[in-house]
């Protein structure tokens, strides 16, 4: 894996080969600790049933392309139960990439990235309505200083890899408004003032080419933030954790000594580990993964409970976090489709009747 730090970098790939694939992830939790959301921005969504049926069947078709398969994923919870979900795919005349800048546009959802009175500033508007009628809708800027490119400057990078991270703003102020609606019947917009957080993903084959699986996760401590991507490559192991000073510009400390405890199963026999524990040279951080709050056939989220110890008292600190769980393989298997396609929209098709009943859709969630 190819890892970077540059925003410069955060501009749509272009020429992206067949089943190749490309995000744009956001999360952010308010100061309140009440609202969390998880947005993705995806060129060719490397869990889309159909993208990977064309790829395995016709790959020199023009729907192998990752342009032919955009999409959106919107989630967002309340003291950590799901209040709104949308996967939605749209069809490339409903999308504009921009690869000049940092400017997209998926449906009506925008993505726009730049640089004002010397800060890195990413601007979101949001609007997505399911079948049911729910709408949620949302005006958010992401500001930062400007991470460090040289954030990374002596990692023992792959030039050759085929996934490259981009780990654009690891903390980041977020001020904006969001609200969700039912079918006549509109909720008061919230206030949303939080810490954000924005990577970018890069791919040229599909994801179970390259991968076993991976964690990922990031959790915000009061003078730094910890990042980890824990990777079981085809061409080995790659377990990387970071402490990232408050300004985006300095690496505090960085390990590769983590242990991955305390397994579990989900009801798709999907196996992960609960607990990460990460060694750096002053301090050790013990992460949690108590609560899932997205649960399918290839992939986990958690709220996570984040402790650092250290030999600085003042340093010792318990925080919420993010974190992820993937196991590629899983995506292409077929038997697992039907299920994905109760909560995978095509805005093209007609919505499965899942996806059209409030009811039967709340319980996919």
């Amino acid at each position: 894996m190819k890892i970077e730090s540059n925003y410069l970098l955060d501009v749509p790939a272009k020429n992206m080969s067949p089943g190749g694939y490309e995000w744009w992830y956001f999360d952010g939790e308010d100061n309140k600790g009440e609202y969390q959301f998880v947005v993705i921005f995806y060129e060719g969504c490397p869990f889309s049933p159909d993208y990977i049926k064309t790829v395995e069947k016709h790959p020199d078709h023009v729907n192998a392309l990752p342009e032919m398969h955009p999409a959106i994923s919107i989630s967002v919870y309340k003291h950590g139960k799901t209040v709104f979900y949308a996967m939605s795919e749209y069809s490339k005349t409903e999308v504009e990439f921009n690869r000049d800048k940092i400017s997209l546009r998926v449906g009506k959802n925008t993505l726009d990235g730049f640089i004002e009175n010397e800060q890195l500033v990413y601007a979101l508007r949001l609007e997505e309505t399911l079948p049911t009628g729910e709408k949620f809708s949302g005006i958010l800027r992401f500001v930062s200083p400007v991470s460090n490119k040289d954030l990374f400057k002596g990692l023992n990078n792959s030039n050759t890899s085929q996934h490259c991270w981009n780990l654009v703003q690891p903390k980041g102020r977020i001020k904006g408004v969001i609200s969700i609606s039912q079918e006549n019947r509109h909720e008061k917009p919230i206030i949303f003032e939080g810490t954000g957080y924005h990577d970018h993903n890069i791919g040229t084959e599909p994801l179970r080419n390259q991968f076993t699986d991976w964690y990922w996760g990031r959790a915000h401590f009061r003078d730094m933030t910890l990042v980890y991507y824990i990777m079981d490559q085809n061409e080995g192991k790659n377990y990387h954790a970071w402490l990232i000073g408050p300004d985006n510009q300095t690496i505090i400390d960085h390990t590769e000594n983590i242990v991955l405890d305390g397994f579990s199963t989900n009801k798709f026999f999907l196996s992960s580990a609960r607990r990460i524990s990460i060694k750096f040279e002053t301090r050790s951080i013990q992460v949690q993964k108590e609560d899932v709050i997205d649960s399918g056939p290839f992939y986990l989220r958690f709220n996570s409970a984040v402790k650092i110890i250290s030999e600085q008292v003042d340093e010792n600190e318990w925080v919420s976090g993010i974190g992820e769980y993937i196991k590629p393989s899983r995506i292409r298997k077929r038997l697992f489709w039907p299920l994905v396609r109760m909560r995978y929209r095509y805005t093209s098709k007609k919505p499965h009747w899942v996806q059209r009943s409030s009811f039967f859709y709340r319980w996919t969630l």
